[in-house]
Order: C-alpha cells, then sequence, then structure tokens
C-alpha cells in the first residue's frame, strides 16, 4: 500500500467506498440478527441468501477498496497522536480489511459445506467453495461466529476512536466524512 502521505481529505471515491461498505455490512448484521431468531424454514432462507449475497458484494467492495488505496494515498493522522494509538489504529484497521474480506468467504464455504447451491441474489450461481459435509460445516459455523465476533469488535473499536476524533475535532473523522461544494476532491 501506498504509505500515508500529506494529502488533507480521503479521495471522494474512498469516501463512497468507505461509507457503502459500512452501509453493507450494517444490512449484514440486520439481516443475521433477523434470521437467528427464526426457524428453520423459508423466510429464514431467504434472509440468509440476501445475507450471503451482500456479504459477496461487501467482500468485492473491499477488494476495490484496496485495490484503490494502492493508488491513492490516505491522509497521515495528526502528530500529536502517540505512537501506541497510530499502531493501535493500523492494527485495527488492517484487522477490518482482513475480516472484510475473510467472513465472506467462511459464510461462502459454511453455505457450500452445507449443500446448498451459492448464488448472488438468486440470480448468479456460483460455485461450492468446499464439497457437503456436516463436519466440515460445524467447523466452518464456528470459524464465521467467531470471526463475526471479531469484527464486532473491530467495529466497536473504530466507531469509539471516530467518534473521539469527532469530540476533540482533530480533524481526523472530518476528513472521512462528505464534503459538499467545489473542494470535494476525487
Amino acid at each position: 500500500m501506498i504509505p500515508e502521505a500529506t494529502v488533507r481529505d480521503y479521495s471522494s471515491v474512498a469516501k463512497i467506498l468507505h461509507w457503502l461498505t459500512a452501509a453493507l455490512v450494517a444490512a449484514q448484521i440486520t439481516l443475521a440478527l433477523r434470521a437467528w431468531k427464526l426457524p428453520p424454514g423459508t423466510v429464514k432462507n431467504a434472509l440468509l441468501g440476501e445475507h450471503m449475497s451482500i456479504g459477496l458484494c461487501v467482500l468485492l467492495l473491499t477488494a476495490l477498496r484496496l485495490v484503490w488505496r494502492r493508488s491513492h494515498p490516505i491522509p497521515a493522522l495528526p502528530d500529536r497522536i502517540g505512537p501506541a494509538v497510530r499502531r493501535t489504529a493500523r492494527f485495527n484497521q488492517a484487522l477490518l480489511y482482513g475480516l472484510l474480506l475473510v467472513l465472506p468467504l467462511s459464510g461462502w464455504s459454511m453455505v457450500s459445506a452445507a449443500g446448498i447451491a451459492p448464488s448472488l441474489f438468486g440470480v448468479v450461481p456460483l460455485p461450492a467453495l468446499v464439497g457437503a459435509d456436516p463436519a466440515i460445516l460445524k467447523s466452518f459455523k464456528l470459524v464465521h461466529l467467531t470471526l463475526n465476533t471479531l469484527l464486532f469488535a473491530a467495529l466497536l473499536l473504530h466507531v469509539v476512536a471516530a467518534l473521539r476524533h469527532g469530540l476533540l475535532r482533530d480533524g481526523v473523522l472530518a476528513r472521512m466524512l462528505p464534503r459538499l461544494g467545489r473542494d470535494a476532491g476525487v
């Protein structure tokens, strides 16, 4: 990845990808919690199908974000932010990117292990990543649940840090917020 640079804001494309990913992750959480409470059946299967499809969209968006980020520098943290906070921020950001790539793949593997034909929004058939196997399914369920727990923790840290930056008015949160008018960058 390109190192932090002296740019003031994230690019408009980076902001759009960030907030679109955030919206899709929120939808993922909502669908998963709704489906979790339901008994097995058509409604639950439909919600889980949407959950998987949106997860694959998150996977694609995350890959696109990483490609974009390689060629577009990100703003540096203010000098007054100490090394421990910088390391924590970098670690959590890398963790979020990693989880947004691995979680959809673990869900796709889980669906495959359940013997369900995966598809994107019921329209585009996808290959099974693993063969149907109840033992593998049990393992992938545990992996998916564990990774989701880790994602919740990383998201919570990300949101709390963003709110803290907003309260401190140090400019860190503002550079990821949409800017309207002439100074909106690409």
